[in-house]
């Protein structure tokens, strides 16, 4: 692959990877029902809503579930693959292959997405325990991910391991879809 179709492929990946990032906190952000006076939140709020509202006249909101984000966030991921297939030779993918590896790549950055989060919540935790607009959110976005371990595991004399718990979980469903995928594929 020569260099300019490589940085093409970097800068279509990285376009569609920061579209993808914004809109699943968006689902998030309204899934956790988080402080929609959190000036990040009102921000993420402001430039996907253009994109977001004529879809939800089709597909409006479900008990919390922005399904329409969801719709758009897989939208964007077949998009990408396709671009990505094409511009690196492949041609154009089967629907099914499609259908397929965009779930599998989309459940893979929900993991990475919740791996990267979890760990700047422990971050923050360590050196700014004080508010921040921007460690608020991501406490209250890390929260739902951390509960159920945190009923396993409680705090132990203010030191609370449950984020370990959680990165171990993680990667276990990383090598569980890394399997399935790839059993996929050789079914095809």
């Amino acid at each position: 692959m020569s260099a300019t179709a490589q940085i093409v492929n970097l800068l279509i990946s990285t376009f569609f990877s920061l579209a993808i990032g914004i809109l699943w906190v968006r689902f998030l952000l309204q899934l956790v029902q988080a402080d929609f006076y959190n000036p990040i939140a009102q921000w993420i709020v402001q430039v996907t809503t253009p994109v977001l509202k004529p879809m939800q006249q089709l597909l409006p909101v479900v008990k919390g579930w922005n399904i329409s984000a969801l719709a758009l966030i897989f939208l964007l991921q077949l998009v990408n693959m396709t671009l990505i297939a094409v511009l690196s030779g492949h041609g154009t993918l089967s629907p099914l292959v499609l259908l397929f590896g965009g779930v599998f790549q989309l459940l893979y950055m929900a993991t990475e997405f919740y791996f990267w989060l979890l760990l700047v919540s422990v971050v923050l935790s360590w050196i700014s325990p004080g508010y921040s607009p921007f460690g608020a959110l991501v406490a209250q976005l890390a929260e739902p991910a951390l509960a159920p371990f945190r009923k396993i595991l409680p705090p132990m004399g203010g030191l609370d391991l449950s984020p370990i718990v959680a990165f171990l979980a993680i990667q276990v469903v990383q090598i569980l879809l890394g399997t399935v995928a790839r059993q996929f594929v050789g079914f095809i």
